[in-house]
């Protein structure tokens, strides 16, 4: 083997090492995060949350499921591509994300199928605790002090989580508070004449008709509400 031959294999062996030092860094990530999450579980459990993963669901009326998930940063991203305050690394970091489902809006779409565990993108109402908590998006550090980060998460949980969960444990919530959310989307009104047509469809008309009426004419948006409501057997007006 010539000198260059030596050089040349040199940086295989270099990578093959931060490749083992990355998998150890998984390894001891994941296990941080699973002693994490078994405390969090630990204290949803006897509230009646049931867990897959790293999501907890709770049924709290027929069809309406209260959502918990523990989100955590996937990659591993170089200081390029990191832009502070625009594009940040998450990796060995996690949040955790709310949401409530309602079936009947969630099976609207017919890809949509019933599961054992609901994630929070399959949810019509979304969160982040820490917009709850602190008022801005946050991301724990996965380390070895495990009992302190997971006593931080069940304390916002106690102190504003749950009961954000509440507010939507039950349609008549649903309907009642879902407008007053701040930064609510303007589908809101939609998903609640959704809701509405189960229970009253003369109600759940007028609620469409005044959302399609209130939806820009150019708008992509209102040829899909009006598709929507000839599926549904709702008439509008133009």
């Amino acid at each position: 083997m010539g000198i260059f031959d030596f050089l040349k294999n040199k940086p295989k062996m270099t990578d093959e090492k931060s490749d083992n030092q990355n998998l150890t860094n998984k390894i001891e990530l994941k296990t941080h995060l699973d002693s994490i999450q078994k405390e969090i579980f630990l204290f949803l459990k006897p509230l009646g949350f049931k867990k897959k993963g790293r999501t907890f669901n709770r049924q709290t009326e027929n069809g309406i499921y209260q959502v918990i998930n523990i989100q955590s940063g996937r990659y591993e991203f170089g200081d390029k591509y990191v832009i502070p305050g625009f594009r940040e690394n998450f990796y060995g970091k996690f949040t955790v994300n709310l949401g409530v489902m309602v079936k009947e809006i969630y099976e609207l779409e017919s890809h949509n199928k019933p599961k054992d565990i609901y994630q929070d993108y399959d949810c019509q109402i979304r969160e982040r605790l820490p917009h709850l908590t602190i008022k801005q998006d946050h991301w724990w550090t996965i380390s070895d002090d495990n009992n302190k980060t997971a006593k931080e998460v069940i304390d916002g949980l106690s102190s504003h989580g749950l009961d954000w969960l509440d507010n939507f444990e039950n349609r008549d919530k649903i309907c009642r508070n879902l407008g007053n959310l701040e930064d609510g989307s303007p589908r809101a009104k939609l998903d609640v004449a959704l809701i509405e047509l189960h229970r009253d469809k003369s109600k759940a008309e007028k609620l469409f008709q005044d959302y399609y009426n209130n939806i820009e004419i150019k708008n992509r948006h209102k040829e899909y509400v009006k598709g929507l409501a000839d599926r549904l057997g709702l008439i509008l007006k133009d």
